[in-house]
């Protein structure tokens, strides 16, 4: 159990620091436009593998390092002042959407359906944090009016993109599986691996 702990606790920095390379070496785009990163795709992959709890806590360390000034946000940025900006829902949003990928994770078997499903319910809610915290933000400048639909219809490329990384998300961690059932076995009582869908 000791063994298994201390793996988790590796995974979580592990996953933190992945999140963090996944959104310094970012494509920027014209303000008010977010970058294009991996850190969604690296947030949900840590639900996926760590579960509620711990996945939440990968996306709670990255935020952490990132909130005391080290520059581990998009475009190498850091420090707290980067919740107060149009993307801080988005920030605060990961750790919402590891929590739920990780909730719905069927950590038994790692199905790639399963997985999928979490994946996604983890976008939508990471949409449902940080969108409107985006758009509040850019409808406090005087020079702007913004909606929720003008707010969404900025958003929506980003949208599909992290669709397609949720996919590739929950693929990537049925490859993995025959490795993770060695490492993080399935909870006691749950259906031994190899006799869940796939």
């Amino acid at each position: 159990m000791m063994r298994h702990d201390g793996f988790r606790l590796v995974l979580v920095s592990l996953v933190a620091a992945m999140i963090s390379v996944g959104a310094v070496f970012s494509l920027p785009l014209p303000p008010p436009l977010p970058p294009v990163t991996l850190a969604v795709f690296f947030a949900l992959l840590g639900g996926l593998l760590l579960g509620p709890v711990w996945g939440t806590a990968a996306t709670g360390l990255y935020l952490g390092l990132g909130a005391v000034g080290l520059p581990v946000f998009a475009n190498g940025a850091g420090g707290a002042g980067q919740f107060a900006g149009p993307t801080g829902g988005f920030l605060a949003g990961y750790a919402a959407a590891a929590f739920l990928a990780g909730l719905i994770a069927d950590r038994r078997n790692w199905s790639f359906w399963r997985s999928a499903v979490a994946a996604l319910a983890g976008v939508v809610v990471l949409y449902a944090v940080g969108l409107p915290w985006f758009r509040t933000v850019l409808d406090a400048r005087p020079d702007r009016d913004v909606s929720m639909l003008a707010a969404f219809t900025i958003m929506a490329p980003y949208l599909v993109g992290d669709l397609i990384k949720a996919v590739a998300a929950a693929a990537l961690v049925k490859a993995l599986n025959p490795l993770l059932q060695n490492y993080l076995p399935a909870p006691s009582g749950s259906v031994p691996s190899g006799k869940g869908t796939v």
